[in-house]
């Protein structure tokens, strides 16, 4: 499934180092056997996740841990307040069940700088905010950028998310998936 949570405006941007950092952490501190965030992109003030879960309880008790535990985090670590509220409202969650639309998700995702004008559109780089790096899946081979090669992606579960979107064929590097709609 496809995750997308907002943040309130007025926050620093969520691709600021400390944030980062607390945002991935995060992520890493949710995956279990039941519940795991395989891909994820950090824009400047909203966060892709590409997930898979067992069940439905399973990512309504995830996805709120996750945006507790960053909420208390970011408003502890980085804004030196007691509390505030984070996100914008709650998550949006799209179910992934055919190859073509999990190929177009991670896509998306994996351009989401590039849609957004972060990068260049017609780059050949990957988002060093996201998990494209460790993702092995794109029409050409790139180098791992510095400081994250000691990450580790957990392996997807699921055929879907494994494998059968590679029928839609390898994701381009160069290209973003649209223009920002305003």
């Amino acid at each position: 499934m496809h995750i997308t949570l907002r943040a309130r405006p007025g926050l620093p941007s969520f691709r600021a180092q400390l944030v980062h950092e607390l945002v991935v952490a995060s992520i890493a501190r949710l995956n279990d056997e039941a519940f795991q965030i395989v891909h994820h992109s950090i824009q400047t003030n909203h966060v892709h996740l590409v997930v898979e879960a067992r069940d439905r309880e399973t990512v309504t008790r995830k996805m709120s841990g996750f945006a507790i535990g960053v909420a208390k985090r970011l408003n502890r670590q980085v804004l030196r307040r007691r509390r505030g509220k984070v996100w914008a409202d709650r998550y949006y969650r799209r179910d992934i069940q055919r190859a073509g639309d999990m190929h177009a998700v991670l896509r998306y995702v994996f351009g989401n700088a590039k849609r957004h004008g972060i990068i260049p559109a017609d780059a050949i780089a990957l988002d060093p905010y996201s998990s494209a790096w460790r993702f092995r899946g794109f029409d050409v081979e790139l180098p791992i950028p510095a400081g994250r090669e000691h990450v580790p992606r957990p392996a997807p579960r699921t055929r879907l998310l494994g494998e059968d979107w590679l029928a839609w064929g390898l994701v381009p590097v160069a290209g973003a998936p649209g223009p920002a709609r305003c």
